[in-house]
């Protein structure tokens, strides 16, 4: 991305005056980001991380204030265009107390109005196109023609999406009469802009439902950002969103593998720990349940727990993955197999996640015993699951105690123990009437059984 000006110039000659011991980091950073692709704005991210108590806390406000702008531009090549406009908005507050106008206070202008633009922000990106304009006047630099060419572009852009073609023509005529050895980046804002409405027209089709739709705008996405960004971070994203959707929702689990698989693939490579990496791994499991791979889904998913453990994510424990195992059996309706995985996630040993996948796999647990004949096993689950979690549930997730209720009402009913299997079928009897107002046929066939016994 060419569209922000990267250049030391004498900034780097304050600092080298202001703090040895931090320049050659910041000048690091500033390599990264020249490159300007995903990985390297994830690198130059934790490269600041690591010096940010030392450049904050310094006395020196030039230091503060590349170190506030360089943040904010990274998180601007990372697409998080509301977090970073407060941190060059603060740079620019430093730079104007440090008295140096000069590319680094210029840009910050830019990548505001560009964070702006991005977020749809029109006014107050229109607002801080002309804020760098007019500062350029004054910065002290030797040329300003290639950043007032790259504002002006960006100003037409924001008038022709507004629908103001008089005023875009003339910003795009000042634009191209400013243009020197650094011409606009156009094709890389079309292809933003290209990108941007794809997203919109996914999020569109899955609102509605219309997940095959939505699955063929990401086919489309995957070729071109291929294409154009390589196999990096936003690649990795958009097929992991397709082999969701394909496996999700509409339960392709031979077309979601191999994408899950190329998500493993790219990301290892790339040494990339997110949640599309541990999220692949886990429905990676999941596909070989539900395809009755197992000669294949033990000796993975012990790989998968060493990638989980290193990943070290809040949303993917490592014996999470035996939640997407038992789910494809239990999808498939191989009871046997979901057994041999549920227990293996609700085992003491591991801490329970956050949510309801705890309660949820539980209930399903019970149900799997419950259909190979084993009513003792739900039954004792479900008594002590209720000895902990009852009162719980009932202040937070009622629909799951209803069901709960049921099957342990099933279970006791299958020992033949009419009367707590009347007890607890009547309490799922009414909570279901309380949240759904009926009853399901099951509950209520079983409470008329009972009673007729």
């Amino acid at each position: 991305m060419r569209t922000i000006v990267l250049l030391f110039s004498l900034l780097f000659h304050t600092l080298s005056f202001a703090q040895d011991d931090i320049v050659d980091k910041i000048v690091h950073v500033r390599t990264l980001l020249s490159e300007a692709s995903q990985f390297n704005s994830n690198e130059a991210l934790s490269q600041l991380q690591l010096i940010e108590e030392q450049c904050t806390s310094s006395d020196n406000d030039t230091i503060k204030a590349v170190f506030w702008g360089l943040k904010g531009q990274t998180l601007y090549f990372m697409e998080k265009y509301e977090e970073c406009i407060p941190l060059c908005k603060k740079a620019i507050d430093l730079f104007e107390q440090s008295n140096l106008r000069q590319y680094e206070y210029l840009d910050a202008f830019q990548i505001i109005a560009m964070s702006y633009h991005r977020l749809r922000d029109y006014n107050n990106a229109e607002n801080y196109y002309r804020k760098g304009l007019l500062k350029s006047v004054s910065a002290n630099v030797n040329t300003t023609d290639s950043y007032r060419a790259n504002l002006y572009f960006y100003l037409g852009k924001l008038y022709e999406t507004k629908g103001d073609s008089i005023l875009a023509i003339e910003c795009y005529d000042r634009s191209k009469q400013l243009q020197e050895t650094q011409p606009v980046d156009i094709d890389e804002w079309n292809y933003i802009e290209w990108e941007n409405s794809c997203w919109e027209k996914v999020n569109a089709y899955v609102q509605s439902e219309q997940y095959q739709e939505a699955v063929d705008v990401y086919s489309d996405m995957i070729k071109v950002i291929e294409e154009k960004r390589g196999k990096e971070h936003k690649y990795i994203l958009v097929v992991y969103s397709k082999a969701i959707l394909l496996s999700r929702y509409l339960l392709k689990f031979d077309e979601a593998l191999p994408l899950y698989e190329e998500v493993v693939n790219c990301g290892n490579r790339a040494s990339i720990y997110d949640e599309s990496l541990c999220g692949a791994y886990c429905n990676i499991a999941l596909c070989y349940a539900y395809n009755g791979e197992f000669s294949k889904i033990d000796p993975f998913i012990l790989e998968a727990i060493k990638k989980l453990k290193e990943a070290n994510n809040e949303h993917y424990p490592p014996h999470s993955i035996y939640r997407f195992a038992g789910n494809g059996a239990y999808w498939k309706q191989n009871y046997e197999k979901a057994i041999k995985y549920y227990e293996q996630y609700l085992a003491p040993i591991n801490k329970r996640e956050e949510g309801t996948s705890f309660e949820e796999i539980t209930n399903q647990l019970s149900v799997s015993y419950i259909l190979v004949n084993k009513p003792n096993k739900a039954k004792q689950l479900l008594v002590d699951f209720l000895k902990s979690d009852e009162k719980r549930l009932e202040s937070e997730n009622i629909s799951t105690l209803a069901n709960i209720y049921h099957n342990l009402g099933r279970a006791y009913m299958l020992e033949n123990s009419i009367t707590e299997a009347l007890k607890y079928l009547n309490k799922s009897k009414g909570l279901q009437t309380q949240i759904w107002g009926e009853v399901s046929e099951k509950t209520q066939h079983y409470i008329e059984e009972c009673m007729s016994k």
